[in-house]
């Protein structure tokens, strides 16, 4: 086990212990899911809580870049490589180094005392089960997003499902197998980003006071660190390359605005020429499209507040971090009118029906022609009241605001 750097003093009385889960982080550019876990790791440690951590290399490396004070478990060797999982191949690589991490929890799950708290940062099996196997006296589980049902998997009427099916077969039994093991945990809170899910669970027979609706967050204090800037782009996006991401949409929209906007420039956020650059250049875009890489803390809205509007023609989500981190930045988004959108981002956001790729790209320009003529598309005080309900301040209150209140049960 292995002492990370503190960050700050942490309280020596009282040494409450929260044992969290993560044996699903790879990567050295952390997800929004990693960095929520993050800011809960933190949130736990400036409140008194010793924090320990179950997961591989890439959770460790996570927790020296951020400075936590947190005990690492590494349940894989230290030297694990990054796992490319597009291909068949890669996702039975993937589902091994699964069981191995899973099977490396749970031997060392005596570390885990009665008294303690066990937190796991997903709802996949290989982090759920061994929290709910734990003689941990509260467990905890984050749901970020409903699994696609079997039905959906095998008609593939989902969009995210796709075509190999193996992925999303593999995500509908493993939030079965998880809720149902949590379910029958006596001491237990199932931590919802939004409101649907919050009534999802309570449809899965949790008790309404099982279940906490905690948003993911927005890192909002960053984002207000930032001056405004001179607007460099007319559009930007930012993610990842994936079928639930209407990145064909995506590619329609920056044809139609190229053909219809003078000097139009587009800024794409992430590792995303590999998979993205030929299909630019194929479609006569090279010239009006930006690729910039990864990027984080204020770099990133930096970036952000230098564009005029932001896309996203997603097809499929939870509860995306990026939508947050646009509006931080005071940047109008259009996006499809998806089910979990309006119940939380009320009005914000410019919707267009789904999945009418043409009525986005049509919708997105009098946006921006509208925004190239000085006029502001969002409503001041209904942002404020966004940002303040958001802010990673706000949300990390809750967070341990639900772990003191729920700490002193007894136990299991």
């Amino acid at each position: 086990m292995t002492e990370l750097p503190h960050s700050q003093a942490v309280a020596e009385t009282p040494r409450r212990r929260i044992f969290f889960v993560s044996n699903g982080v790879f990567g050295r550019q952390p997800a929004g899911g990693d960095i929520h876990l993050l800011h809960t790791i933190r949130a736990a440690a400036q409140t008194g809580w010793l924090v320990e951590c179950f997961g591989g290399p890439a959770l460790q490396h996570h927790l020296k870049e951020w400075n936590l004070p947190a005990m690492m478990i590494l349940t894989s060797p230290p030297d694990d490589q990054e796992l490319r999982h597009y291909s068949l191949f890669g996702q039975f690589r993937l589902l091994w180094t699964f069981i191995r991490r899973f099977a490396a929890t749970v031997k060392k799950l005596k570390q885990v005392p009665a008294d303690a708290v066990a937190f796991s940062a997903t709802d996949y099996w290989f982090d759920v089960l061994p929290v709910v196997f734990s003689k941990a006296k509260l467990k905890v589980v984050v749901l970020q997003m409903q699994a696609p049902t079997l039905r959906e998997v095998i008609f593939r009427t989902r969009v995210d499902v796709e075509a190999a099916r193996i992925a999303s077969l593999h995500y509908c039994l493993s939030q079965w197998i998880s809720l149902t093991a949590l379910r029958w945990c006596r001491h237990k809170r199932l931590v919802v980003v939004q409101p649907l899910l919050q009534e999802a669970a309570l449809k899965k027979g949790f008790l309404p006071a099982e279940v906490a609706c905690i948003p993911n967050g927005v890192d909002v204090e960053t984002a207000d660190s930032v001056p405004a800037q001179e607007k460099q782009f007319d559009v930007v996006w930012m993610g990842r390359v994936h079928r639930q991401k209407g990145i064909d949409d995506l590619m329609q929209a920056l044809q139609f605005l190229a053909r219809n906007f003078p000097d139009f420039r587009a800024l794409l956020i992430g590792n995303l020429r590999p998979a993205l650059g030929a299909r630019v250049e194929e479609l006569g875009l090279a010239a009006s499209v930006e690729f910039c890489g990864y990027l984080s803390g204020a770099e990133k809205f930096r970036r952000l507040k230098s564009a005029r509007l932001f896309l996203m023609p997603s097809r499929h989500e939870g509860l995306p971090i990026v939508v947050g981190e646009a509006l931080a930045c005071g940047l109008p988004v259009v996006a499809y009118e998806l089910e979990m959108y309006r119940p939380f981002f009320g009005s914000l956001l410019n919707y267009v029906p789904c999945f009418n790729a043409g009525q986005f790209s049509s919708d997105a320009a009098t946006l921006l022609k509208r925004l190239r003529d000085g006029e502001s598309l969002i409503n001041d005080e209904e942002l404020a009241r966004f940002k303040r309900a958001n802010s990673w301040g706000e949300i990390e209150r809750q967070l341990t605001g639900l772990l003191a209140a729920t700490s002193g049960q007894s136990t299991a």
